[in-house]
Order: C-alpha cells, then sequence, then structure tokens
C-alpha cells in the first residue's frame, strides 16, 4: 500500500509541479535516473530584486537632477548626457528582464545575455555618469549612481557563477541523458536479438 502510495503522490506532484522530479542514483531498476536540480543563484536573484526595487528611485532622481542642471551644461554635454540616459533606461530595463528570466528559469542565452550587457554596456556607461566631471554631478547623483554601481558589481560576479553553475549542470544533464539513451537502445537491441 506505501508504494502504490508513493507513486501516486509522486504522480499527482509531477503533474503539479513539473520539472521538480526526485533523483535518486540507486533506483529499483538498476538504472541511473535522470531528475532535476535547481540551479538558480539566490544572491544573484536577491541582487536583481532589489536593483528592480532600487531602479524607479534611481530614475526618478536622476531625472529630476538632470533636469536642475541642464542649463549648465554644455551643449555637447547635454546631447551626450541625455543619449546616455535614454540609453542605460532601456539597456537597464533589458538587462533585469534577461537576468530574472535567465537565473529563474536557468536558460543560459538569457543568463549570458544579462552579464554581456552589464559588461559591455551598462558598466562603461554607469561609470562615465559616476566619473565624469563635465557631466557635474551633484552629491545626490553620485550617490545613486555609486548604489547602482555597487549592485552592478555584485550582479557582475553572481551572474558570473551563476552562468557557470547552469552551464556546467546542463552539460552534465546531457551527458546523463546521452549514456541513457545508448544504455536503452543498447537493452532494446539485445531484446530483439533474444526475441529472433
Amino acid at each position: 500500500m506505501s508504494e502504490s502510495w508513493k507513486r501516486t503522490v509522486t504522480s499527482v506532484s509531477d503533474k503539479l509541479f513539473p520539472g521538480l522530479a526526485f533523483y535518486h542514483p540507486y533506483a529499483e531498476d538498476g538504472g541511473l535516473h535522470l531528475g532535476n536540480q535547481i540551479v538558480s543563484d539566490l544572491p544573484l536573484q536577491m541582487s536583481l530584486y532589489f536593483n528592480i526595487v532600487f531602479y524607479p528611485l534611481w530614475l526618478v532622481s536622476s531625472i529630476v537632477m538632470l533636469s536642475l542642471k541642464y542649463e549648465c551644461l554644455t551643449s555637447m554635454y547635454r546631447f551626450l548626457v541625455v543619449t546616455i540616459f535614454v540609453f542605460v533606461i532601456v539597456v537597464e530595463c533589458l538587462r533585469l528582464y534577461l537576468g530574472y528570466v535567465g537565473n529563474l528559469n536557468e536558460r543560459i542565452p538569457e543568463l549570458a545575455g544579462f552579464w554581456m550587457l552589464s559588461v559591455l554596456l551598462q558598466l562603461p556607461l554607469q561609470l562615465f555618469l559616476f566619473i565624469n566631471e563635465n557631466t557635474l554631478p551633484q552629491p545626490l547623483d553620485r550617490i545613486m549612481q555609486l548604489i547602482m554601481i555597487i549592485m552592478l558589481l555584485i550582479q557582475l560576479f553572481t551572474g558570473f557563477k551563476a552562468l557557470r553553475t547552469a552551464a556546467r549542470y546542463q552539460a552534465n544533464r546531457f551527458h546523463i541523458m546521452k549514456f541513457q539513451l545508448v544504455s536503452e537502445s543498447k537493452s532494446d537491441l539485445d531484446l530483439r536479438l533474444k526475441s529472433e
């Protein structure tokens, strides 16, 4: 009775929560069964969450500060700062979405896109807004940019770790599935030969 109860509960839980299978290396039939392990990175997810919460505050303060100092900027820096802000806003939204989806769903392309956007675009632009004195940064600008850069650096390190962990896990899963398919096809061939 208890074995049938286990199967029933497992079947129902697989239908309600697909992908959370139980992995046991010593299965009853002697084979190796592939289960799913959750490899999402908690520090990355927490950092993304805090960044999503902080982003509207950064956006409002940056727009207010830009409007206050806009007249004091040279015409070249007016164009440059506005262009960079628009670009940072678009890239940040895309970057946070890719990081969130890539980490929770353990999708390597989204995580790689998140990490590359962070390194190649967002970090240089945020550093430009933080370091360049010709943009006339105010204390509020400095504080908000510093917080964004700190979160970005945390996400770079944790994102790299999450990407590496997910890639290793997917590679191991692929190899186990490959070996299972080979062993199943070999046993099917043995059964056909015995039946003939």
